[in-house]
């Protein structure tokens, strides 16, 4: 079987996603799978420097493997949980992550935009739901309101 992949990004509702993932990992007996994508970044002038970008791009990715290290940190996860970092466009790479990981589920957070902002600005949560090989599961802000999977 594949991984539950959690999209972590540090945030309030990517940390609650972590924790119906835990909990969802743990009762489908799957490996748990945290993965963050950074977001690409164009220095001035480097784009025609080969070497220049190619440290810009791994700078990009320690950043993406200290923000998971850290969340692993703070949740108390142990060294059985798997890290991805990936540099990218963020809809683009969760799905090409469940694919390469041939992921049995997905779950990440949602930041609360609707209405015009998402027709806009686009959202990472709508496009991998819509476009991925497995169960997506987008879990809505933390209201207190009721327990999920408690």
């Amino acid at each position: 079987m594949g991984p539950a992949i959690c999209c972590v990004d540090g945030s309030d509702g990517s940390r609650n996603a972590l924790r119906i993932a835990r909990r969802l990992a743990e009762r489908l007996d799957l490996e748990l799978v945290l993965l963050n994508v950074g977001p690409p970044t164009e220095a001035p002038g480097v784009s025609a420097a080969v070497s220049g970008q190619q440290r810009l791009h791994e700078a990009e990715l320690r950043d993406a493997q200290q923000l998971l290290d850290r969340v692993a940190l703070d949740d108390g996860l142990g060294p059985d949980v798997r890290r991805r970092a990936e540099i990218g466009p963020a809809a683009d790479r969760i799905l090409a992550v469940c694919r390469e990981e041939q992921a049995e589920l997905v779950v990440m957070g949602s930041r609360g935009r609707g209405g015009l902002k998402a027709a806009l600005l686009g959202s990472v949560s709508t496009k991998v739901a819509t476009h991925a090989p497995c169960p997506c599961v987008i879990v809505p802000p933390d209201t207190g309101e009721r327990p999920f999977l408690s």
